[in-house]
């Protein structure tokens, strides 16, 4: 359940009785829960770009030279995690639904054909991947972590559920204290923040939203230690002992 940026306000305050909310004015602490918030998102976005997952459609490019801004189309994008071909003009070689390779820029070659550039949350096709003149791929589809829109308002509701609100209450708390002038709090404040981050990053890590994965067979090792100088066979476990 999403909460108001006035809920964590008060509950920022509710920490201490010592808490004074005049010290820092309201248009500073929403910057600071509008960050606070994009810190949690960023961190989870290293961790696992699909735990704040979602999918969008780019704008459409005119020519096989364009690009695609996804910062402008579908915006506030953390990280990229795959992008799928939407729409064609003509017959560029990939079809609707084809997976596009995303690349870096010093080694693309480490990945097959169709490949894309993600530079700066642009997209733009490696060479002539993505097509020529007038057969080329116009659209895509992509996945990425989004980015929670800022918040601006005390009565505007956090993108970030109820369930993970101290990871934006602990943070606010502690600048309360902090101009204050009660390091003793601020240090229980940060054990209590770094315990909680480290449970979030474990929830985040193992998210797979009923998703399933393939075992890897591996042959059973027989416990015998191989005679000296035997050699080892491709595919053969190692037994250290």
């Amino acid at each position: 359940m999403a909460i108001t940026a006035q809920t964590v306000i008060n509950l920022a305050i509710q920490r201490s009785a010592l808490n004074n909310p005049d010290l820092v004015p309201t248009a500073q602490i929403l910057s600071y829960i509008s960050n606070y918030e994009k810190a949690v998102y960023a961190m989870g976005a290293r961790n696992n770009p699909d735990y704040f997952g979602a999918s969008a459609a780019t704008a459409t490019r005119a020519d096989n030279n364009g690009t695609w801004d996804i910062n402008t189309t579908p915006g506030d994008v953390f990280a990229l995690s795959s992008a799928v071909v939407l729409t064609i003009v003509g017959t560029p070689g990939p079809v609707v639904g084809d997976s596009i390779n995303l690349v870096g820029m010093r080694w693309p070659e480490l990945e097959v054909s169709p490949r894309a550039y993600v530079r700066g949350g642009v997209i733009s096709g490696v060479g002539t991947d993505l097509g020529i003149a007038a057969n080329y791929v116009e659209s895509l589809t992509i996945s990425y972590s989004e980015m929670p829109a800022a918040i601006t308002t005390t009565s505007q509701a956090l993108s970030l559920g109820e369930e993970w609100s101290d990871l934006i209450v602990l943070p606010l708390a502690r600048v309360l204290a902090l101009r204050d002038h009660r390091p003793e709090e601020v240090q229980l404040l940060d054990q209590e923040y770094n315990s909680l981050m480290m449970t979030f990053i474990d929830h985040v890590s193992v998210y797979d939203h009923g998703a399933t994965r393939p075992l890897i067979a591996v042959p059973a090792a027989t416990g015998q230690r191989p005679p000296a100088g035997a050699p080892v066979q491709p595919g053969s476990p190692r037994i250290f002992q």
